[in-house]
């Protein structure tokens, strides 16, 4: 798998084409409407400009505290949680600044059974009732990161 980076607005359609080509769900139809969501949230991706495999995006923080998504493509299901891009993405949202963005928790809304037992696999905690709930919500603390996930906490 290639390295993670950031994700730059030239490369934004290609997300949204991947966003829509996977049935992500409340994405905006029209990639004018999902650039306004963009522009607040902080994406990353593993691929090509062109060709994005697999792309993360981190939601503005509200006190400490944002969304995370993240899709793929069919052929890097289930390929693209290495525990290099997880350290990676863990140290993103977990680091102080200039390295991270220092967030306290960050949570997940698994759609699907896939993405549900991949975000418990790699350390998320259930705050609310995994079955009877269309998208159960998870958490994950920079305390709670297993230890072979941990990130670079230091600034």
């Amino acid at each position: 798998m290639e390295n993670l980076h950031p994700l730059t607005e030239t490369e934004w359609p290609a997300l949204h084409q991947l966003m829509l080509a996977r049935k992500f769900p409340n994405v905006p139809p029209r990639f004018a409407e999902a650039q306004t969501h963009l522009r607040r949230a902080k994406a990353f991706g593993v691929g090509s400009a062109t060709h994005i495999t697999a792309a993360f995006v981190f939601g503005p923080p509200e006190d400490g505290v944002a969304f995370f998504d993240a899709v793929c493509t069919k052929t890097a299901q289930g390929r693209w949680a290495t525990r290099q891009v997880l350290r990676a993405l863990f140290t993103q949202a977990f680091a102080p600044a200039p390295l991270g963005f220092g967030l306290r928790c960050l949570w997940v809304q698994p759609h699907g059974a896939q993405a549900l037992k991949a975000a418990l696999a790699v350390g998320f905690q259930p705050v609310t009732p995994l079955k009877g709930t269309a998208a159960p919500i998870l958490v994950i603390t920079p305390h709670t990161v297993p230890i072979s996930l941990q990130p670079n906490l230091k600034g």
